[in-house]
């Protein structure tokens, strides 16, 4: 090859190296820290160099004050953290500029950073993390120990920007006082955007313990002073959650795990309550274990309002514009745990939305909740629509109504609950309505039996038998205590209207009876089973009764008060016994016959007849001792001379 090819060649090869290879492989730089004053140097570097992309890698832990990224022009960070921890000072915090974008760890998973807070109270405004721009965080990050006052976010406050976290943990963050506490984790405002793939956020908290009416006046009575002890969004913000898991956090009113809430300015855009322009959608993961007064796993509300004024943004983000809501679907929301006393859906709760917004409940599992009222899930006011579709809601409880499912006053235009598809069975509620409690509101249920459900509870003729209807199980007359003819089916459960109170259990027409085998006068009971309806007598057993000797008698059973016959309701049979005296010395009845004693007779209609043929067979046979009595008695009954006769000589035999 001549040497001017060859240049061509060369020429061509690097052409095309350099149209294939990333221009941001050209700028990026990487700056290693070992202190808080060579973090804060990176910071000033990315802000001020010409480079793109920049990766901060540290070697040591260290401790710092406010770092700031993006300001010029678009760029680019990466924290590598080597397993080490950045601590901020307290009122510090790392913020995200509208034009940087900032990675924690490492997208390929092989990368562990702390940062802490240093579990030190702040003053009012310092989340650890405050996003305008684009923040991604990878497995292997925790974001943790930030107690920060009066503020939007107590973790990480989104401001407009998007959060995407891939995994990692936001733990012990939070907010503790104040008249603005939301979001102890995680606070989406402004019109930002949170989305969450994976990860944890657990024991965060938005517990301050002021409440509106500390205000004297000054506050709106619904205006929500604490929500979202995990994540809060409101403004119209949006929160899209496809995995992970949202746990043991806590909010002293609404929302202990995840709280999308209209701000004052939504409301005050129509003059009316019902305005909601932020999205929650629950694609996937699990919500547990969280506590809030109302609303302990996830809470949605147009009613009750978040009063700060800056919350809301120009214009709402494009998700939650386009879906404004509470959206749940594929999600497992267990064990969470609102106000025993008071206290609404404590595994989710929804308030007062109006169209467009709406919320819906698909595919998911809703368990072992427990609250006041609507245990398993919650709808109040006049506007929500509510969806059920697919779900298992079973095992809730509520101490007053509706252990799986309660709506009140839920009767305006547009509104009702519609469940279908859904297990609605086996909660319980201390007052009544185990299943379903309504009051003025419109619903729409399934029909029972489509469940393909056993019914758990009480009474024990139904218990383990599949469900065939809805029942009602009002305050004064509890499905639990009922007896059979008592119990009353409830037909309209397809169509509810909103001019009544509606309490309801998921479960079964009596299959059973109780056959109970007794003594003479039923305070000795011998057994005592259920049986199928249509069980034929042959087929129920028996047991074979006694009954203690006294100082005279010894007693055999003879016979059941009743035949036993085909199984068709609740019966006693009760024992009948026969008296065979004792011959003890001193017993005054000894050697006499007893007109029940078996082999005896005694005297019927028309003369006398043996009786005895349905006593034991060894009843015939006397006391042990002496049978000289017995056999004189036996004679005396009138059996004759020969028998008499008979009887002496058999003895004289004995003797020879």
């Amino acid at each position: 090859m001549s040497k001017k090819c060859r240049v061509l060649t060369f020429i061509a090869a690097l052409t095309l190296y350099v149209l294939t290879v990333p221009i941001s492989a050209f700028a990026t730089t990487t700056i290693p820290v070992s202190s808080g004053a060579e973090f804060s140097h990176a910071a000033q570097t990315v802000r001020t160099e010409e480079d793109d992309e920049y990766i901060i890698e540290l070697t040591d832990d260290i401790q710092t004050g406010d770092v700031t990224f993006g300001y010029r022009k678009h760029v680019s960070v990466s924290i590598v953290g080597n397993g080490h921890t950045v601590t901020l000072n307290p009122n510090s915090m790392i913020a995200v500029n509208p034009n940087a974008q900032l990675n924690l760890g490492a997208a390929d998973r092989n990368d562990t950073l702390i940062i802490s807070g240093g579990n030190v109270q702040c003053g009012q405004g310092y989340c650890l993390l405050r996003i305008e721009g684009i923040c991604n965080m990878y497995p292997g990050v925790t974001i943790a120990d930030r107690m920060n006052n009066n503020d939007y976010g107590g973790g990480v406050t989104v401001w407009g920007g998007t959060f995407h976290m891939f995994g990692g943990t936001i733990t012990n963050c939070g907010i503790t006082g104040g008249s603005v506490c939301y979001g102890g984790g995680v606070a989406v405002i402004y019109g930002g955007s949170f989305i969450m793939d994976g990860g944890e956020i657990k024991n965060c908290f938005a517990t301050s313990p002021f409440k509106a009416s500390d205000s004297g006046g000054l506050m709106h009575p619904l205006n929500i002073v604490s929500a979202g002890g995990g994540v809060f969004v409101s403004g119209g913000s949006s929160f899209v959650m496809t995995g992970g898991t949202i746990s043991n956090n806590k909010a002293n009113e609404m929302g202990g795990g995840v709280a999308v809430v209209a701000s004052l300015k939504e409301i005050q855009k129509v003059n009316e309550w019902g305005n909601l322009e932020s999205s929650a959608q629950i694609l996937g993961g699990t919500i547990s274990d969280n506590e809030a007064h109302d609303g302990a796993g996830v809470f949605a509300s147009a009613f009750y309002f978040a009063n700060a004024q800056g919350l809301c943004a120009p214009i709402p983000n494009v998700g939650a514009d386009e879906n404004p809501g509470l959206f749940l679907n594929n999600t497992t929301i267990t064990n969470n745990t609102a106000n025993q006393d008071q206290g609404y859906g404590a595994g989710v709760y929804a308030v007062w939305m109006k169209s467009p917004a709406k919320a819906e409940i698909r595919g998911c599992t809703i368990t072992e909740n427990s609250g006041a009222i609507g245990g398993g899930v919650a709808s109040y006011g006049y506007f929500p629509s509510l969806t059920i579709d697919g779900c298992t809601i079973t095992g809730n409880k509520a101490s007053n109504y509706g252990g799986g499912f309660a709506a009140e006053s839920n009767s305006g235009e547009g509104a009702g609950t519609t469940i279908t598809s859904t297990k609605l069975c086996n909660n319980s509620a201390g007052k009544a309505g185990s299943d379903v409690y309504l009051s003025g509101s419109v619903a729409k249920l399934s029909a029972a039996k489509d469940m393909n459900e056993l019914y758990l509870g009480k009474p024990d003729d139904v218990t383990n038998k599949k469900i065939d209807g809805w029942y009602l199980d009002n305050e004064d007359a509890r499905y639990t205590t009922q007896t059979k003819d008592q119990r009353s089916e409830y037909s309209n459960y397809d169509n509810i209207g909103s001019d009544s109170e509606v309490y309801l259990v998921a479960a079964a027409k009596p299959s059973l009876v109780k056959i109970t085998f007794a003594n003479e006068d039923g305070t000795t009971i011998y057994s005592e089973t259920l049986y199928e309806i249509g069980t034929k007598a042959d087929q129920i057993t028996a047991p074979t009764p006694t009954k203690p000797s006294d100082d005279k008698y010894d007693y055999v059973f003879d016979s059941w008060d009743k035949e036993i016959t085909d199984a068709t309701e609740d019966v006693v049979y009760k024992a009948k016994f026969k008296k065979v005296p004792k011959n003890n010395p001193g017993n005054s009845d000894a050697g006499k016959p007893d007109a029940g004693a078996p082999g005896n007779n005694t005297p019927g209609a028309g003369g006398s007849q043996a009786n005895g043929s349905n006593a034991n067979a060894d009843s015939a046979i006397p006391p042990v001792g002496d049978h000289t009595a017995t056999v004189l008695g036996a004679a005396l009954t009138g059996t004759g001379v020969l028998a008499l006769a008979a009887a002496i000589c058999a003895r004289k035999r004995k003797r020879i």
